[in-house]
């Protein structure tokens, strides 16, 4: 005896006309709420646009972004190229611009490595943030390339480019560097860089536009040989611990560490607590980098870095996410200051 099992007929997808009926408004109302451009005046009163969204979620309608994209000429997300997912740089400012993109219906992808240029060629975003320019061969080059092919609204982080037909965010570490050798020299005889292994890098991590700063810092203050005062371990926050207590137990225990990262100094300030090295006396620490208050366990860290690093870069990335009409590029400057913490002995004196 046999059993005549029909499969049930598949549910059709749900459209954008659908949720428009369910919501009692117009297609193109709809459309303007859905499609990432719901900020405009043309989407409605905010309890229209609360209708449309909650027509939607009832419904399970989910758009079709790579049609919407060749309709609209917006893809309906941000994409930022941070190269790593464990750097608390990265982690804060991810939040922030998920944060800040949300009421405007912007998604937020993070790509976790360098391939950004071969990324964005096939994909439509509304804006990208560029962090590598500076680092990988040809990278100014790929940014115009990428300028003149794509709808997106490109930010350049770069210290050498120009704005075009895209924005520029100039900031560089190099003169902190300068500044956070010569205080700690004031106070050690040596003074040493804490920096990540590159090897992907050409030229690796000596070669890094930071590393080379501490060089020229080192040598001219008749330091050296330069090279043997750089301390290099793998990348990431547990590997640097373990680097740190090494370190730190080792015949040649270092008194003033310049960290290439915050996560590096935060790393190196827990491995010194677990070795009952007292900061600042024992160990001083600075951080090339802001390093965000919720990444550090005992106290804050003495850091170079951008005020409000976080909330002007996504400022920027949300302003050229919603206007990219026959808008030239811009260039954004942001200067590097001193942040006194814990780590170093002149916190006291700057409270």
């Amino acid at each position: 005896m046999t059993t005549d099992a029909r499969s049930p007929a598949p549910r059709a997808a749900v459209t954008l006309a659908d949720v428009a009926r369910a919501a009692g408004v117009s297609l193109a109302t709809a459309s303007f709420v859905l499609s990432g451009r719901g900020n405009l005046r043309s989407s409605g009163s905010e309890a229209t646009k609360a209708k449309v969204r909650a027509a939607a979620e009832e419904l399970g309608y989910v758009p079709n972004r790579h049609a919407q994209a060749m309709r609209t000429g917006r893809g309906g997300g941000i994409v930022l190229t941070l190269g790593a997912l464990d750097d608390p740089w990265a982690v804060h400012l991810t939040t922030q611009v998920r944060h800040d993109a949300r009421p405007h219906d912007f998604s937020t992808l993070v790509l976790a490595d360098e391939s950004w240029f071969q990324y964005l060629q096939g994909a439509s975003a509304d804006a990208a943030l560029l962090t590598s320019i500076d680092f990988v061969e040809n990278g100014p080059d790929l940014v115009r390339r990428l300028a003149s092919t794509t709808q997106s609204g490109l930010v350049a982080f770069s210290a050498h480019m120009e704005p075009e037909d895209f924005d520029v965010v100039r900031s560089t570490p190099v003169p902190a560097i300068g500044h956070a050798y010569a205080a700690l020299r004031a106070r050690h005889q040596r003074v040493h860089l804490l920096a990540p292994d590159l090897p992907d890098r050409p030229g690796g991590v000596l070669a890094h536009p930071r590393t080379q700063a501490f060089l020229a810092a080192a040598r001219e203050h008749g330091d050296g040989p330069a090279e043997a005062l750089v301390k290099v371990g793998p990348a990431g926050k547990r590997s640097t611990h373990l680097t740190g207590l090494d370190w730190l137990a080792g015949p040649h225990r270092p008194e003033a560490v310049i960290c290439f990262t915050g996560y590096q100094a935060v790393a190196m300030q827990l491995a010194a607590e677990r070795m009952g090295i007292r900061m600042p006396e024992d160990l001083e620490l600075i951080a090339i980098g802001d390093v965000p208050a919720e990444t550090e366990y005992f106290g804050p860290v003495s850091y170079y870095g951008v005020d409000d690093v976080f909330a002007r870069l996504s400022g920027i990335l949300i302003d050229r996410a919603l206007d990219r009409e026959d808008r030239p590029g811009a260039l954004h400057t942001f200067d590097w200051q001193y942040f006194p913490g814990t780590t170093t002995r002149d916190h006291e004196a700057a409270s």
